[in-house]
């Protein structure tokens, strides 16, 4: 069809054939044979009667009416004749159309609006609705025409649906980028219905009106019987219903009396304005396809029409009398004259209403046997009741009403179900509420009951809408039917296959074959946002089901479409809800507060959710804060009823924002952040189930109240928690938070001092509060007392960086313990209690934590031999692991050989040598243990007992020292080498070897020539003589059993001397040793002790020895070493002192 103008014209010719011949029919029935002379002629003047014949046949006079004219006679006679047809409605109907009239007729240039050529042509069909129903259908298809492209309806739609985002559209939370280059989005596939795309749809559309449209008015889309049946879903429920029906109009076994019983927005009026379109008559079936199968179900080739009458509760006033326009001088007082008179209009027979006209008069039920002549009279015949409790509640307790009282009422309802019984073809149809909110107070309970009560005598129930079909009404009402099947079916299987390959992060129902049915016939939408909203919100009592669904999803797929969403699909975390459209249509069946709720926890630019997104690109790349906080958030419906088991599971948060293509463990990272920093978020004990509430959480006391400790209880928490820590070896004594150098005795033991958390190192600084409260306790001790022995001391401090979240941490298990001590002041119940106590053990163990992390450095003390002696310089080595801080320091001095806790006798001949006895043969084990005390360029043992180990392992081979009880001035007393000894005094001295083997030999030679001589005076006394006079030589042999002195076979002499004897030549000696072995990463201080212990050691214990001992480390990662790790790394390397170090690519 051409222009709007021309649709206009259209619509004017077809309403001008109706109302011309309406006008003329009326006229003539009321003034016989002169109406054209008294009724058309005489009341115009002259300019309007100018172009109109004085006589002639029916034909003639009729197509002489222009539609000015044919409107100016309706106003004209409005009334003394068309006010007793019609409703007043009509009149304003023709007096906007004389409008319309008037801008067609001085048109010029321009042309009528999309809006004005709407409401011109709805306008001319409903005028013609009450004259000619062939005629208003013809206008009804130039409407559907000019809005969907297409005669027969939105389904059949040839317009493209906007698709652009339009200028200023919010796209701000609308996913831009698509999950998947390999899959279309659902843009793509099936387009919004042209209503939902432009937005055009109101609220109220959703919200069926049945007395609405019996009086010709209300939304389009249930006006019309084309565009009813085309954008409604016939469930399975209603097929019955229809299916009943027509058998039962059609005079056959169908049940006369239906209730459909269901909640608030389940679909009762929806089925009953199927009903209604469907047995009107109105409109050929060839227009209304749907119901071609309920047809051929009830064996019907045809469809039966029925006089039908609407009685609706909420339109009706009890208090006021009615007067029909179509039935002059009759006023209807109650619900039974209104039935009456309806079934007179649409029968086209006034008389039907006498059957009840006394009745109606006097407020009394007419009974049985009257309803039931009426509706054989009035048949086939259909009532339709809705809002009966509404309409019982106004006249419940109140006498004196025209409408009767709440008993006639009563009986009435009885009267009017035993009266469609026993008729022949007549059905009654009424709705009773299932939810709290339709029925309301005592009154509609009363009524409820009542009219429960009387249906339930022989009434069929009838369930209109299931769970299941909801889906699939929603789906045919916001969308098209899909163009891409393939598209679909592929984005679907994705989504199937996902489930899965991560079994552990979805529900089971999730990887089964029926779900991924569910989410091919719920396409575009996601099935879990239906199981929300009618699982979880339907159990608000003001939510109101598959229509409260409708008003929801319309705004959502407006926003989205012309936001481009590039989602596979509508899932819950794709909902909007910064836009005051949807975030309004979800708070609206909550209690107050809720809009702030969602502003700031959940979307839109002033919520954390976004927040974190802008703040972490990570999260931000798939907006992941904001769509996990809005599938929680649906999953929130607040309820007092299930307070046990609120909230949505973690795997039905993955369910409802994971698409193929994006990565989970962002959304598990979303989800960790916002549990986090989100005020009013709840999670129940296991932390498995997460929702919203108005109230904040007790995280958010907690925040608020850890934000009011200060720093020194913070710190005294630190102190009291570091107190706990117990002495481990090697430490001989364990001294924290020393308040001065005075708190740290001296004494001749290793020992570690923690220092106070107000000490904190900073990395790469030489002065700060660690370095200067390391340094003063060193030097000193009090005020006044310089500290002897130094070397003694090693001190565990924090790190500057760890203690800010160490802070935190104490911080918040200060609050949770608050908490607890105030538990019966904060009136906590039960959950909460639990969480208090959840929390705290979790904040305790998080302190713990943070606390190891934080003293992660060792300030080791140490002096350079080859520099200046006076001057102390620090190794600081950072010490790992969770594990308590004095075993991670212990742990690290061993390793480190910081302290000794095993010395071999070589190192300290080592020792001696290099600098010790430099100036002397000997030194005093006393003085020896104090200098090793006291001097920091010296080794650190444990205690004095390993001094002691050493000496005696020492002594007991030739290759060290010696040991002596005393030195006179010219020798040692009681001189010890290669001996075995049981005690050591601290008073005894060591002696340099050569020396003491010098003084040994000495002594030795001295006792050998002592012996020579007494043994030469025993020869000379008992030696023979020969016959000459010769003295005579014993010889011995070596070896021989009777050697004079005992055995000699060993090469010694009887005096323990050596003799000299025959040896073959040496052979060449080994000059060289190396070794290369690889090390176990996870042990690598184990193995190094061990190659030190048996192999090091004996290399380094040979006289002459030059050992040297080289670490090479080499490292690969194929994904590159993170900036944190070549940070630490080569910072610690440097300090540490390696030489060639590097990182490369």
């Amino acid at each position: 069809m051409g222009s709007n103008h021309e649709k206009v014209r259209q619509g004017e010719r077809i309403l001008l054939f109706a109302l011309s011949d309406y006008v003329c029919k009326e006229l003539k029935q009321t003034y016989g044979v002169d109406w054209w002379q008294v009724g058309v002629l005489d009341p115009l003047y002259d300019n309007q009667k100018r172009n109109l014949p004085l006589s002639g046949d029916w034909g003639t006079l009729v197509d002489s009416l222009d539609m000015a004219v044919t409107l100016l006679l309706f106003d004209l006679h409005w009334g003394d004749l068309f006010s007793r047809k019609l409703p007043v409605s009509h009149r304003t109907w023709v007096k906007e159309l004389k409008g319309v009239r008037n801008d067609l007729a001085h048109l010029g240039g321009k042309d009528f609006t999309d809006d004005d050529t709407w409401r011109a042509l709805d306008t001319m069909a409903r005028l013609c609705a009450s004259i000619d129903s062939e005629s208003a259908e013809e206008i009804r298809a130039i409407l559907r025409e000019h809005r969907y492209g297409s005669a027969n309806g939105s389904m059949e739609s040839v317009q493209p649906a906007p698709a652009q985002a339009v200028t200023g559209a919010n796209t701000g939370g609308i996913l831009q980028s698509a999950p998947s280059d390999n899959l279309p989005s659902w843009r793509d596939v099936i387009k919004p219905h042209p209503d939902v795309a432009a937005g055009r749809y109101k609220n109220a559309e959703f919200a069926a009106d049945l007395a609405q449209v019996a009086r010709g008015e209300g939304s389009f889309e249930y006006r019309d019987p084309v565009e009813f049946f085309a954008r409604t879903y016939v469930t399975e429920g209603m097929t019955g219903l229809l299916v009943q029906a027509l058998r039962r109009i059609g005079g056959r076994d169908g049940e006369p009396v239906i209730q459909l019983k269901t909640a608030f927005g389940g679909g009762k009026t929806h089925s009953m304005l199927a009903l209604y379109h469907m047995l009107r008559g109105t409109v050929p079936l060839d227009k209304i396809p749907a119901v071609r199968p309920v047809l051929a179900r009830a064996e019907f080739s045809s469809l039966p029409k029925a006089n039908v009458a609407v009685l609706v509760g909420t339109s009706i006033d009890p208090t006021r009398v009615q007067r029909p326009p179509h039935m002059p001088g009759i006023m209807i007082h109650t619900l039974w004259g209104e039935m009456a008179a309806q079934l007179a209009a649409t029968a086209g027979n006034p008389k039907l209403y006498d059957y009840v006209k006394e009745a109606d008069k006097k407020g009394v039920s007419p009974g049985s046997e009257v309803l039931k002549n009426l509706f054989d009279a009035a048949g086939p015949c259909l009532i339709l009741m809705d809002e009966l409790v509404a309409y019982a509640k106004k006249i419940y307790g109140v006498e004196g009403l025209p409408a009767g009282s709440f008993d006639n009422f009563i009986s009435f309802i009885q009267e009017i179900t035993e009266a469609a019984r026993a008729s022949k073809n007549s059905l009654v149809v009424a709705s009773i509420p299932e939810s709290e909110i339709e029925i309301g107070g005592a009154a509609g309970k009363a009524a409820l009951d009542s009219i429960a009560h009387t249906f339930g005598r022989m009434e069929a129930i009838w369930k209109p809408v299931t769970a299941n079909e909801g889906f699939e009404v929603v789906r045919r009402r916001l969308f098209l039917d899909c163009e891409d099947t393939d598209g679909r079916d592929r984005v679907c299987a994705a989504f199937s296959e996902m489930y899965h390959a991560n079994h552990d992060v979805f529900p089971i129902e999730a990887r089964e074959g029926a779900y991924r049915e569910r989410m091919v016939s719920c396409y575009p939408i996601h099935p879990e946002v239906f199981d929300r909203l009618y699982e979880d919100w339907a159990t608000l009592e003001r939510f109101q089901r598959t229509r409260g669904v409708l008003r929801l999803m319309a705004a959502v797929i407006h926003e989205l479409w012309m936001g481009s969403d590039a989602g596979l699909l509508i899932m819950p975390g794709s909902l909007p809800m910064d836009i005051p459209s949807v975030r309004d249509e979800l708070t609206r069946y909550l209690l107050d507060g809720w809009n702030a709720l969602v502003d700031s926890e959940v979307d839109g630019k002033k919520a954390t959710p976004y927040k974190k997104d802008q703040e972490n690109t990570r999260l931000g790349k798939f907006l992941a804060a904001r769509r996990v906080a809005r599938t929680i958030m649906l999953g929130s419906a607040p309820s007092v009823r299930a307070q046990a088991v609120r909230g949505i599971e973690s795997p039905r948060i993955s369910l409802g924002v994971v698409q193929p293509g994006e990565n989970i463990s962002v959304f598990k990272d979303a989800l960790s952040t916002l549990e986090t920093s989100l005020a009013y978020l709840y999670t129940n004990p296991s932390r498995n189930r997460y929702w919203y509430d108005t109230r904040p959480t007790l995280r958010k006391t907690v925040t608020d109240r850890a934000a009011q400790f200060a720093d020194g209880d913070v710190v005294r928490e630190i102190e009291a928690r570091l107190r706990k820590c117990k002495k481990e070896s090697p430490f001989g004594g364990l001294h924290i938070c020393p308040a001065s150098s005075l708190d740290v005795p001296d004494e001749q033991m290793a020992r570690l001092v923690i220092l106070r958390p107000t000490d904190v190192y900073v990395p790469n600084r030489e002065e700060c509060a660690a370095m200067t409260a390391a340094a003063e306790i060193l030097n000193n001790r009090g005020s006044n007392t310089p500290r002897i022995y130094r070397n003694m001391l090693l001190f565990a401090a924090p790190e500057a960086g760890a203690m800010e979240e160490l802070h935190k941490a104490v911080r918040l298990y200060l609050a949770w313990m608050s908490i607890r001590n105030d538990r019966e002041s904060l009136n906590l119940d039960a959950a909460q209690t639990r969480e208090v106590e959840a929390s705290l053990s979790t904040a305790d163990d998080t302190v713990k934590d943070r606390l190891c992390e934080a003293y992660c450095r060792l300030l080791v003390p140490y002096v350079d031999k080859t520099a200046d002696v006076k001057n102390v310089q620090w190794e600081i080595p950072r010490i790992g692991g969770n594990e308590n801080i004095v075993i991670k320091a212990a742990k690290k001095v061993l390793a480190d050989e910081a302290v000794i806790p095993r010395w071999a006798p070589m190192l300290l001949n080592m020792e001696l040598d290099a600098l010790l006895w430099a100036t002397s043969d000997h030194l005093e084990i006393k003085k020896l243990w104090e200098q090793l005390c006291t001097y920091c360029y010296l080794p650190r043992l444990a205690s004095e007992d390993v001094l002691v180990q050493a000496i005696r392992e020492g002594v007991n081979s030739d290759q060290f020292f010696a040991l002596a009880a005393g030195f006179d001035g010219t020798r040692y007393i009681d001189l010890k080498l290669n001996q075995q000894v049981a005690y050591v005094d601290k008073s005894a001295l060591l002696v340099k070897k050569d020396v003491a083997q010098a003084q040994i030999a000495a002594d030795e030679a001295k006792r050998q020539a002592e012996m020579d001589a007494a043994a030469s005076d025993r020869d000379h006394a008992a030696a023979p003589y020969d016959s000459n006079g010769q003295r005579v030589m014993t010889e011995y042999r070596l070896g021989s059993a009777d050697t004079p002195h005992g055995n000699v076979s060993d090469g010694t002499s009887p005096y323990g001397r050596s003799m000299a004897t025959a040896s073959a030549p040496a052979p060449a000696k080994k000059r060289r040793f190396f070794l290369s072995a690889a090390l176990d990463n996870t042990r690598i201080n184990r193995d190094v002790q061990n190659y030190v212990e048996e192999v090091i050691r004996h290399l380094t214990s040979e006289d002459g020895a030059q050992v040297t001992v080289s670490l090479e480390v080499h490292a690969e990662t194929d994904t590159g070493f993170s900036t944190q790790t070549i940070r630490t790394v080569s910072e610690n390397a440097r300090t540490l002192g390696a030489k060639d170090v590097g990182f490369e690519e």
